[in-house]
């Protein structure tokens, strides 16, 4: 309830990884957000980094373990970061400590909106319950990040439709004044 309450992305985003990092007890967690036109996996925002390289996350759909996530819309665990042959990223977060990690795609309406990740410092202990939680909470999210772009969508039609009918309105009326300037 707390992820859909709001149609602003930024609060989602916030409650989202104030949550994961909670109730999950994971060390530090990030979203991924899909950019359709650069088909690029961008970082929003994150929880728990000490460095500020996480930031600079730009990923191609199927480069390293977040863009393998959202590609194969499936979640990706890897128990050992720094070890990893696909992780794009080992060099940036190494100086963090990370050992283990979890991506997991956001998808709403059939459609992967980006990806949720969770980083640990030591090996983590998770059963099905944890990764069911992990899967739900993304799942969560992308619905409350879907609804707030189709909200923005909407109100942006309606701001066109409105500075449209002005614009038909003031060129009736210079119309008018062109056509008979006595009328």
């Amino acid at each position: 309830m707390a992820i859909t309450s709001s149609l602003d992305p930024r609060v989602t985003l916030r409650i989202l990884l104030d949550e994961v990092t909670a109730i999950l007890e994971v060390d530090a967690a990030a979203v991924l957000l899909l950019n359709p036109f650069t088909q690029t996996l961008e970082y929003s925002d994150g929880r728990g980094f000490q460095a500020e390289s996480i930031k600079h996350t730009n990923l191609k759909l199927g480069e390293g373990y977040a863009g393998q996530a959202a590609k194969e819309r499936r979640t990706v665990y890897i128990n050992d970061v720094a070890n990893g042959k696909g992780f794009t990223r080992a060099r940036l977060l190494i100086k963090e400590g990370f050992v283990a990690y979890y991506g997991t795609p956001m998808i709403a309406k059939g459609r992967v909106l980006g990806v949720l990740e969770t980083f640990h410092r030591k090996k983590l202990q998770t059963d099905d319950e944890w990764v069911e939680f992990l899967e739900a909470l993304a799942g969560q999210a992308a619905i409350a990040i879907e609804n707030s772009q189709l909200f923005y969508n909407i109100e942006q039609s309606n701001t066109d439709l409105r500075l449209a009918y002005d614009a038909t309105i003031e060129g009736w009326s210079r119309a008018m004044d062109l056509r008979d300037e006595e009328t």
